[in-house]
C-alpha cells in the first residue's frame, strides 16, 4: 500500500500548508450575483469600491452605465447603483464562503489525516 501511494502522490495526504493554500485560494474566489459572476479579490475590491465612490467622474461611463468586466471575461453595463449591489453581494457571498471555509480548516486541523489535495482543489469539498 505504501509503495502505491509513494508512486503517486495525490493519493497521499494533503499537508496542511497546502490545505491552507487551498482555504486561500477558494476564500477569493469568483462570487455568483444577481448580475453575474464577478471577481472577489482585494485587487478587485478596491477598483470597484474606487469606481463606485468616482462613478460620475469616470470617462467610460456613457448614458449612466459603466461597462464592468465579470469573472468570466464579458462585460456588462452596470449603473452606479447596480455595481454598489453588485459589490455588496460579493462582500456578503464571500465574507459567508470566507468563515466556511476557515471552519473545515480548523476541522480538518484537529482531525488528521487531511484530505488528498485532490480533494482539496474542489470547493464542493469545502462547502459541504
Amino acid at each position: 500500500m505504501k509503495r502505491l501511494l509513494a508512486m503517486n502522490p495525490d493519493n497521499q495526504p494533503a499537508t496542511w500548508e497546502q490545505v491552507k493554500y487551498w482555504r486561500d485560494l477558494h476564500e477569493v474566489a469568483p462570487v455568483n450575483t444577481s448580475f453575474g459572476l464577478f471577481d472577489a479579490d482585494s485587487r478587485s475590491d478596491l477598483r470597484m469600491a474606487n469606481s463606485i465612490s468616482q462613478f460620475a467622474e469616470l470617462p467610460t461611463v456613457v448614458e449612466g452605465k459603466l461597462p464592468w468586466k465579470r469573472a468570466d471575461n464579458t462585460y456588462v453595463l452596470l449603473s452606479c447603483t447596480e455595481l454598489e449591489q453588485v459589490f455588496e453581494e460579493v462582500k456578503k457571498f464571500r465574507s459567508i464562503r470566507g468563515a466556511l471555509l476557515h471552519e473545515k480548516a480548523e476541522q480538518l486541523r484537529v482531525h488528521e489525516p487531511y484530505p488528498t489535495p485532490n480533494q482539496l482543489k474542489s470547493i464542493d469539498f469545502w462547502l459541504n
